[in-house]
């Protein structure tokens, strides 16, 4: 999975036009993904949310308003970790400096 992480502060406020009208074109990275076989789904996240705990629901606070937080995935394909992080590299989000992608693969639950 590779994790989208980026300074969240100007979406705030903004409409889903606004916020990614300053993007790159990220439908010809994954085209090449997709036609090289190494792309399963990905999706932006919404800028609202919540934090739940034991004891309390958070939609409001601090959180909300961090500076850096994550802002989408994206499911792929990988040989092995070096693969993840060389597609990774190739994301024009990160080429540009505008996000950092978290490369974590999946690990099987115990048991399972």
């Amino acid at each position: 999975m590779l994790i989208v992480r980026e300074n969240l502060s100007p979406m705030h406020g903004i409409t889903p036009a606004q916020r990614f009208a300053g993007s790159p074109d990220m439908n010809g990275w994954v085209e090449e993904l997709v036609a090289a076989g190494k792309y399963i789904s990905g999706q932006p996240f919404a800028i609202r949310g919540a934090y739940v705990s034991q004891h309390e629901t958070l939609t409001e606070g601090q959180f909300l308003h961090d500076k850096e937080g994550l802002s989408g995935f994206d499911l792929i394909y990988a040989n092995d970790l070096s693969d993840a992080i060389r597609i990774a590299q190739s994301c024009p989000m990160v080429r540009i400096g505008m996000a950092i992608r978290e490369v974590r693969p999946f690990e099987e639950f115990p048991g399972q």
